[in-house]
């Protein structure tokens, strides 16, 4: 017995080497695993503290085509008016009467400027007619390469053209002009208004009483 104790001596501590080796090998994956868990939970935690909620917001493209900004014919883009003959009847007692009556069949015109980048310089450039209808008000619909710029009623203006020759109103002063004002705007339709384009008849109308 006494002769084989080196042998079981050798063989206690060969177990005992392994089983420190394997212990040590257990808390090295141990370490690891909450190595990775650490490091998870932080990834984790720079997303939430990172997290942008404006990225969840419609994209500059989306907001100016609801706006009706948009450049696809998704979005419309209209510029309204009216034009009205006026005359004004002057009464013997001194009182003061007008009267307006819608004009069919005026040609109206947007015209916007625009500015050159080579010679920095500004020009106007028509971009798009309509016509009267019986009330005298006419519709113009804006071209689409014009739908992206927001202040269209800072560059463009209402010009009428001009006049049906039998018109009461056809010695006014044709080459009126007037500006625009934002009306309306909302589900990709954005509507301008010139207002009431007036024209004086050219003679005035006296009446005795």
């Amino acid at each position: 017995m006494l002769h084989k104790l080196p042998k079981l001596i050798n063989k206690h501590n060969t177990t005992q080497n392994i089983r420190s080796s394997a212990k040590k090998m257990s808390y090295f994956h141990s370490f690891k695993t909450l190595l990775c868990f650490v490091f998870l939970l932080e990834s984790l935690a720079a997303r939430q503290y990172n997290y942008n909620p404006l990225l969840e917001l419609p994209s500059r493209d989306e907001v100016v085509e609801m706006a009706g900004y948009g450049e696809e014919k998704l979005s419309t883009v209209v510029v309204t008016g009216s034009v009205n003959c006026e005359v004004t009847t002057f009464h013997s007692g001194g009182a003061i009467q007008p009267h307006a009556w819608p004009i069919k069949g005026v040609l109206v015109s947007v015209s916007c400027h625009s500015h050159s980048s080579s010679t920095k310089r500004k020009s106007k450039s028509m971009v798009a007619q309509g016509v009267t209808d019986e009330f005298g008000d006419f519709i113009v619909d804006i071209p689409s390469h014009l739908h992206a710029i927001p202040n269209l009623e800072k560059i463009c203006r209402v010009k009428v053209l001009r006049i049906p020759k039998g018109s009461l109103c056809q010695q006014a002063h044709v080459k009126r002009q007037k500006g625009l004002r934002l009306q309306s705007f909302g589900n990709g339709i954005r509507a301008y208004s010139a207002g009431n384009i007036r024209f004086e008849h050219s003679t005035v109308d006296w009446v005795k009483e």
